[in-house]
């Protein structure tokens, strides 16, 4: 009686790390888009560079499968909410100073907060005269930053 107990007992320890290894092989979920927190960017941020669509596409690229764009309704599964905290960029390259995007995200799995990051880039190019150029940069620097965090 103790063994068969025992043999269940080791079967479901077994089970645990595989159901941990099939959800964590499970592709993270982010948005197309990701969103502003109120008052964040100016018009020119919002309405013309697209910071929050190509910063998604980094995301998606940096990650290589691991992390795909599409909404779980429900919650259910992995989901990385994040939300652009920081946006300035101003054209005119070193002259205009520096440029910077800082990205909150919170990793959930079936609705439960499991991390949380704050991350922050910043350039002071010279010769990227263009401010949704320079965003476009940050970006992708970011979306390599969620990748290794």
């Amino acid at each position: 009686m103790k063994s068969i107990h025992a043999a269940a007992l080791a079967a479901v320890f077994l089970c645990v790390p595989a159901l941990q290894a099939q959800a964590a092989g499970a592709p993270i979920l982010i948005t197309a888009d990701v969103p502003y927190r109120e008052g964040v960017g100016g018009e020119l941020i919002r309405d013309e560079c697209h910071f929050g669509q190509y910063l998604s596409q980094s995301i998606v690229r940096h990650a290589d499968g691991a992390v795909v764009v599409g909404d779980s309704e429900d919650g259910a599964g992995r989901n990385l909410h994040l939300v652009v905290t920081k946006a300035h960029a101003a054209g005119g390259g070193a002259i205009s100073g520096p440029k910077w995007g800082r990205i909150y995200g919170e990793l959930k799995e079936d609705g439960k907060v499991v991390g949380n990051f704050t991350l922050k880039r910043s350039t002071n190019r010279p010769f990227t005269f263009r401010a949704c150029t320079t965003l476009e940069q940050i970006a992708d620097a970011l979306g390599g930053d969620v990748v290794r965090w």
